[in-house]
């Protein structure tokens, strides 16, 4: 089947499909649906009866037409989302050179009203935009984008890899084009130099000139566009990036060596020109790999986003986008298909490659009652699953949506040396026009004009531009293949720092696996397993892993009201019996339950004020754990044991490993009062838990780590999570940031002591245009090629 739109083939299982002329048609992707959509709205439909060719990816269709399309309330809906601050949606990038081009387009966009935050990582060449539609259309905005020269799209992960196979295309071009002529010219332009020494006739001197400016000219103008659109971008709007100096430079040779060959006087540069283009294509094809394979790392749970859905309700199950799954729906996976949805097994046994989002290889089984996750893949049976949470909302969305805010953050360092660069850029031509005047009065002024284009060329601020963004997306995609999420690209800079940790017990070193190891029974009212009952009804409205340990004594319906959870200590409610009578019920530390402890144990249950029952848990340590503390204490960090448990198992857990400190029974404000000590005294503070009660204590540390297995609202607000909830990953983050922090190092040195130095040889007349042209260029390959490391996990 082709699409109707594009006559290219739709995939299979794709249900993109319009009512065109009574015709149901079908089409490739949502953007061909959109384009007909609107076509056919704005009474366009002659389009399709008297066309002689299918449209191309370039789009026979007016570029207004098509993105117009996007204003669609339904290709709105399943492009974007909803979040507090507006509607969000991620934008492909196309035409971008530096990362004065992503400042560009941020700052043209952040002026609008309608947006609330436009945001480019120039890395990944995409844009994060949080808007109102109602007040800006979205096709308005893409208008604005394009107006400077650049073109965007939805993001769309089929869509980028054509967009960056075309990309890579119009590259290997520009490449040939300059590398081949630039042979051609330096053969030609050998000549010439041996005729200045051994003489040759002029009517061949100028039959070699000739020839270098007709092969230099498609180089200038062809290979070298790019360059000349950044700087023409950046005059309009009255800004300066790299590019102005380079094209500068390019037009400033080439049309001085073009009247030179024209008026047969002076010398002729057409292979510094030439070769100036080939090497800085060159090394802006290396960033352009860099920027691929970061997308690459970065974009591989985009492909494990499950794209339609089976869904039951009528006699046929009924095949859907995917996000268009509500809470409560039913849904059919058949063997081999990726599951669409969070939800619940109902009916059926299979097993689930999780391998993608928990990092376990082996197949998981599953059968009526067990979660299953949206994007792992049903290996061999078929599963009804009832949905618990719309894909947007799934572990799976939640950690894209995450990773993508993540690579769209700029950290201080960045900016830093963004700003620095554009300082750079305006004093460097400060300096090139100085340095052209000096020469000209004072010392030679037949080399002044070529002492100056040495200037522009040799001290081009490429790679300390490139020095930081590329090393940072190279980092953030090391870690997240390790599966450990960033959220806040900032803990990359404070995390080399640091100097103590604090870490929770329960459920962070050990399992968070609970059972109940012994009972205490001191009332004589109610039974044991009546009190057991009471506290596994009451544990249901907590998300503390304690609650795990009590579910098998789940078997009474009476009526809790008032409820209510105090955080680090434990749960009260009213509890109404059978006959009527109302009783207060408290379950939680001794502390909590007013009364004395007794033996080990860690939840206490109290009835009208008065102890029933006392009841110790068994939790065991991580394997890793013993292993994880003793490679965080080689690295001489304090650590601190910070823990709620009051018990003397903390001790147990304690003894055997590398703390320095340990504090137990702490409420959730000692926890900050701990945290805040640390601070107030210089030390810079991690923090690693899992639990509702560490959540205060994670703003006040200045580094927040959660595991994924912990609850919602520690992940939620936590700077980095674990998501394969192993202990050994914190010693991977600290590896990684230390790594990224030497490379970030090790290219900024380079780039700044490189322009350091080229600065005062150019400026004296001891670089030419040639050897400036490869010493700028090998420093930007070089310092893209350094970053390129941290990807080798």
């Amino acid at each position: 089947m082709l699409c109707f739109h594009c006559h290219e083939p739709v995939p299979t299982g794709s249900q993109f499909q319009l009512t065109i002329e009574g015709q149901p048609q079908s089409f490739c992707c949502p953007g061909c649906l959109a384009v007909a959509q609107t076509i056919v709205e704005q009474g366009l439909t002659d389009y399709y009866r008297f066309r002689t060719a299918p449209a191309s990816k370039a789009g026979l269709v007016p570029d207004e037409l098509k993105l117009q399309s996007y204003d669609s309330a339904d290709v709105l809906a399943e492009l974007t989302h909803r979040s507090a601050a507006g509607t969000e949606i991620e934008l492909s990038l196309s035409g971008m050179s530096c990362a004065a081009c992503a400042w560009l387009i941020e700052k043209q966009l952040n002026a609008e009203p309608a947006i609330h935050r436009a945001s480019v990582n120039s890395s990944t060449a995409r844009l994060q935009l949080n808007w109102d539609p109602e007040q800006l259309k979205l096709s308005t905005v893409l208008q604005k984008i394009q107006a400077l020269g650049y073109q965007a799209s939805p993001f769309i992960a089929d869509n980028e890899e054509q967009q960056e196979q075309a990309e890579l295309r119009q590259f290997l071009k520009r490449l040939a084009v300059a590398g081949i002529m630039s042979m051609q010219v330096m053969m030609l332009a050998i000549g010439l130099y041996f005729g200045d020494y051994t003489g040759i006739e002029p009517e061949f001197e100028g039959y070699l000139r000739w020839i270098c400016f007709l092969l230099a000219t498609p180089v200038v103008f062809y290979a070298g566009k790019p360059f000349t659109q950044s700087a023409w971008r950046a005059v309009k709007t009255r800004q300066l990036n790299m590019d102005v100096p380079v094209t500068l430079a390019v037009y400033y040779t080439f049309f001085a060596s073009a009247y030179a060959t024209v008026f047969e006087t002076g010398e002729v540069y057409f292979e510094s020109v030439t070769m100036f283009i080939f090497l800085l294509q060159l090394g802006k094809f290396f960033e352009f790999r860099a920027r691929a394979r970061a997308r690459a790392a970065t974009g591989n749970l985009l492909k494990v986003m499950p794209v339609s859905a089976r869904l039951l309700g009528g006699n046929e199950p009924q095949i859907i986008p995917a996000k268009r799954l509500q809470p409560g729906d039913c849904i059919l996976v058949q063997a081999g298909e990726t599951i669409a949805a969070d939800g619940l097994v109902l009916t059926g046994h299979s097993s689930a490659d999780e391998s993608m989002l928990t990092g376990e290889y082996k197949a998981v089984a599953k059968g009526p009652g067990d979660t299953v996750l949206a994007g792992t893949v049903n290996h061999d049976g078929i599963l009804q699953v009832q949905v618990s949470q719309a894909l947007v909302s799934s572990r799976l969305g939640q950690i894209i949506a995450l990773q993508q805010q993540t690579l769209n953050q700029k950290p201080q360092i960045i900016e830093k040396t963004t700003r620095l660069a554009q300082f750079f850029i305006q004093r460097l031509l400060l300096i090139a026009t100085a340095t052209f005047i000096v020469w000209s009065i004072w010392i030679d002024q037949e080399r002044a004009f070529w002492v100056t284009l040495s200037v522009l060329v040799a001290t081009c601020p490429c790679a300390l531009t490139l020095a930081t963004p590329t090393a940072i997306t190279c980092a953030l995609a090391r870690l997240n293949r390790q599966g450990i999420l960033i959220k806040n690209q900032q803990v990359l800079e404070v995390l080399p720092k640091l100097s103590t940790l604090f870490l929770d017990k329960t459920g962070t070193l050990t399992q968070g696996r609970f059972s109940v190891a012994r009972t205490h029974r001191v009332g004589s009212t109610w039974s044991e397993e009546q009190l057991m009952a009471l506290i596994a009804r009451l544990e249901t409205y907590s998300e503390h892993p304690i609650a795990s340990a009590f579910r098998s004594y789940l078997h009474t319906t009476d009526r809790l009201t008032d409820v209510q959870l105090h955080i680090g200590e434990g749960l009260s409610a009213l509890w109404t019996t059978p006959d009527g009578q109302q009783h207060q019920l408290q379950v939680g530390s001794a502390d909590f339950c007013g009364c004395d402890t007794i033996a080990e144990a860690q939840v206490y249950c109290c009835i009208d004020g008065q102890l029933q029952l006392a009841v110790e848990l068994d939790d065991q340590l991580r394997p890793e754990t013993g292993q994880t503390l003793t490679a965080l204490k080689q690295q001489q960090l304090t650590l601190v044991l910070l823990t709620g448990d009051s018990s003397a198992q903390v001790d147990k857990v304690a003894s055997g490993l590398a703390f320095d400190r340990v504090e137990k029974g702490c409420s959730p404000e000692q926890k900050v009062a701990h945290v805040q000590q640390a601070v107030r005294q210089g030390e810079h503070v991690l923090m690693l838990g899992d639990g509702i009660n560490d959540s205060p204590s994670f703003h006040a540390a200045h580094v927040s780590v959660a595991l994924d297995s912990g609850t919602d609202l520690s992940k939620n607000q936590a700077d980095v999570v674990l998501l394969h909830s192993d202990l050994r990953q914190l010693s991977q983050l600290l590896q990684g940031a230390l790594l990224a922090q030497r490379v970030i190092k090790q290219n900024l040195w380079w780039a700044m002591g490189y322009n350091l130095l080229i600065i005062p040889l150019a400026v004296c007349g001891f670089v030419s245009p040639l050897v400036a042209v490869i010493g700028m260029s090998f420093s930007s390959v070089l310092v893209v090629s350094n970053s390129l490391r941290l990807l080798k996990a």
